[in-house]
């Protein structure tokens, strides 16, 4: 397969995080671009521009106030990216304090609404605390498995946002229900939409557990050089896991019969039990749950693995998305840091890195533009 490759050729930050005013420019012919600082100087804020030019959101905080610089009115964040097929792209996000909008975004100087804004870039973020996504609870595996789709279909995007209002209209009508201000078959209107956008999710949910589940022992001994057995167990609310998922034709009628068989439990609790917001995905190695049976080496290899699915994943329609590594060389040795190195030489890779660190020898490290990072500023 052809595959294009969308550069960013240029990154504006003006009163974001602990940057006044930044202006970066890239090279097209060089992929590794390495970000050099001590801790707090403003790596990572630099990652989390880029990432927000991408999915409309930060991957540190939902509060909007605290990515602006501190007294300032407002933020900016605009990137420039090129591809042989689309020519150049601008993309703006736009950050202020109320009265003003949180956040506004632009596609070529047009505002644009969050759902035609996310996709247009696509990016892979690999980070050690998303070690917590196989360590911790169910919804950070959800999160992460929405993210990764979400980039790739506008329509799943939509259904998402759409599934949470619902749910939130349903619930309060529970509410009200179990205060007696409400009625019952009032809940035929929101279950109706929430059995609609549920569905999808959970059809897309499916066929990116299957994509991932091919190919994830696989990666695994590729980067292990151990054949084992690695799995996800994915299982939605009404049992059924990912394969019968994708088999089951009439899923929308058995969601709708089961949200009406679970109405009285519903508005006991005010709370709707069933849908995609409660999900689970189970880690197995060897058959057994990762959490009892996995070595801290064995999470960082599951966790790579994963993160070399993704960037497949994005690239089977060949386009190749922009890879983010925060500070991934501390939960790395040194045979998986060139493993991966190697990996991530023909993307648009930023790496971010502490200047003291062990590994910063550029005679060890792949060919790039070193860029060192102090105090908000680049030296």
């Amino acid at each position: 397969m052809d595959y294009f490759l969308l550069m960013l050729k240029r990154l504006e930050l003006e009163n974001f995080r602990n940057y006044q005013k930044l202006k970066l420019d890239f090279k097209r012919d060089s992929g590794l671009t390495y970000l050099i600082g001590d801790n707090g100087q403003g790596k990572t804020n630099v990652l989390e521009a880029i990432y927000m030019l991408a999915l409309a959101k930060s991957f540190r905080v939902a509060d909007t106030d605290n990515l602006i610089k501190w007294s300032a009115d407002f933020g900016r964040i605009k990137g420039n990216f090129a591809d042989e097929i689309r020519g150049e792209t601008s993309l703006e996000v736009f950050l202020g304090h109320a009265p003003q909008p949180g956040r506004v975004f632009k596609v070529n100087g047009v505002k644009s609404s969050a759902v035609n804004f996310v996709g247009r870039v696509r990016v892979v973020f690999f980070h050690p605390e998303d070690l917590n996504v196989l360590y911790l609870g169910p919804d950070l595996r959800r999160r992460y498995l929405d993210i990764m789709i979400l980039q790739k279909s506008r329509e799943y995007f939509e259904a998402i946002r759409k599934f949470k209002k619902i749910r939130e209209h349903r619930n309060a009508l529970l509410g009200a229900i179990r205060e007696g201000m409400g009625r019952t078959g009032d809940l035929d209107v929101w279950d109706s939409q929430l059995v609609r956008e549920g569905s999808l999710i959970w059809r897309a949910r499916a066929e990116a557990m299957s994509y991932i589940n091919s190919r994830l022992g696989d990666k695994y001994e590729e980067i292990s050089g151990a054949e084992i057995e690695l799995k996800v167990d994915y299982k939605n609310s009404l049992g059924l896991n990912y394969d019968l998922i994708g088999f089951t034709s009439n899923l929308s009628e058995i969601y709708a019969e089961e949200l009406r068989r679970g109405r009285d439990r519903d508005i006991a609790s005010g709370r709707t039990q069933l849908g995609p917001h409660r999900d689970e995905m189970d880690f197995k190695l060897e058959g057994k749950p990762i959490l009892d049976h996995a070595s801290r080496g064995e999470f960082r290899t599951i966790l790579l693995a994963l993160k070399l699915i993704e960037m497949d994943y994005f690239s089977e329609d060949g386009e190749r998305p922009i890879l983010l590594l925060d500070d991934v060389f501390s939960e790395l040795d040194h045979e998986r840091q060139r493993f991966l190195l190697e990996k991530v030489v023909d993307f648009q890779t930023f790496i971010t890195t502490t200047k003291d660190s062990a590994v910063i020898n550029q005679e060890k490290l792949l060919a790039g533009d070193f860029i060192e990072v102090k105090g908000g500023a680049l030296i």
